[in-house]
């Protein structure tokens, strides 16, 4: 048998035969887009949680940073309040015009006052009152030294004469200071317009241009180089409307007299709702508290040997700090307080000895 013969070719090749296109069709894209869409809502939902998350953990923090700040402040001034050296806790001697009054009362180391119904108990008294305090929080007068203190050089000649010290003693007529040893100590006012060049210290009666100024130059006894004198200050604390931000209460602090440069009023801290002080009182002589009292329940404030400051702070009603599902109830002078809105709250408080109304 022949075999057949070959088909001519012709001269080209015959391309081979592609598979027919074919794109996505309409259920292919509905189903991707649908899972596109639930992972971006999946990540959204993530990403907006984790945002919360740091905000609301951001704004905790900067509301326990801002209540640390408020209550150190307040604490070291609580601290430094009676402070007279060694004579701490003694009588004092205050030679000064007004003596009972706030800003010159040196023998009472702490004072406050609580707004009720009636009013502010104890009732105010000028600087406070042309302040503004706002009723939401207390008022807390700490008297405290400042700066340096200066040794006398000698023995003063009698009780009314000037108190010889280093004639680089940097004070000022005009200055409040006490003097003091461990016998006890004596508040009067420089008033001699050199104090410090001169090496001596006067304080006599009816010296012009001195405010308060002095109704008597005898300081109860002549005090001896084993003796120093201070810088007095009075810090009173309490709460007004913020001006860093507007709706926001704020604890303030004013100061006087000023020295130094230092400012007499400053705003501490803002967003600051409450602020509360219970005193703790000695009532039988053996240095602790027996019980804590409110301002509006002192009989005597020499029993005041400690104090225990409450602050309830509020972060911001911008909507950054918020909870989003409910109010957060809180508990503040021993009393539960529900708040109408979500702001994020903090409660705050330190208990500090008088150390230096122990004897």
């Amino acid at each position: 048998m022949t075999p057949r013969p070959a088909r001519p070719t012709s001269g080209t090749a015959t391309p081979a035969r592609r598979p027919a296109a074919r794109g996505m069709s309409l259920v292919d894209l509905m189903v991707g887009l649908t899972l596109g869409m639930f992972l971006l809502a999946v990540t959204g939902a993530i990403f907006q949680g984790s945002k919360s998350t740091f905000v609301a953990q951001e704004s905790s923090a900067r509301l326990q940073e801002n209540g640390r700040f408020a209550l150190d402040t307040v604490a070291a001034d609580l601290r430094m309040s009676g402070f007279r050296g060694c004579g701490a806790g003694g009588e004092v001697v205050n030679t000064l015009a007004t003596p009972d009054a706030l800003a010159y009362n040196f023998g009472q180391p702490i004072w406050g006052s609580r707004a009720g119904s009636g009013g502010w108990t104890p009732a105010l008294q000028a600087p406070v009152t042309g302040l503004g305090p706002d009723s939401a929080g207390d008022v807390l007068v700490v008297r405290r030294s400042t700066g340096r203190a200066w040794s006398l050089i000698g023995t003063m000649a009698d009780a009314s004469a000037p108190l010889p010290i280093t004639p680089t003693g940097g004070f000022t007529q005009g200055d409040l200071l006490v003097v003091a040893d461990c016998a006890g100590a004596a508040a009067f006012q420089a008033t001699n317009a050199t104090p410090g060049p001169s090496g001596a210290i006067a304080h006599t009666v009816g010296a012009a241009g001195v405010v308060p100024g002095v109704t008597t130059a005898n300081l109860g006894r002549a005090f001896s180089n084993d003796a120093v004198v201070w810088r007095m200050q009075t810090v009173s604390y309490f709460l007004a409307p913020s001006e860093r931000h507007t709706g926001q209460r704020a604890l303030w602090s004013h100061t006087t007299p000023v020295y130094d440069g230092t400012t007499a009023l400053a705003e501490l801290v803002s967003g600051v709702e409450r602020l509360g002080v219970t005193y703790g009182i000695d009532s039988n002589a053996d240095a602790s508290a027996d019980r804590f009292v409110a301002a509006d329940a002192v009989t005597e404030w020499g029993q005041v040997v400690s104090a225990r400051v409450e602050l309830v702070l509020a972060g911001n009603s911008d909507g950054t700090a918020q909870n989003a599902s409910t109010a957060q109830p809180y508990v503040f002078d021993g009393m539960t307080v529900v708040p109408t809105d979500k702001r994020l709250r903090t409660v705050m408080s330190s208990l500090v000895s008088l150390r230096n109304a122990v004897p």
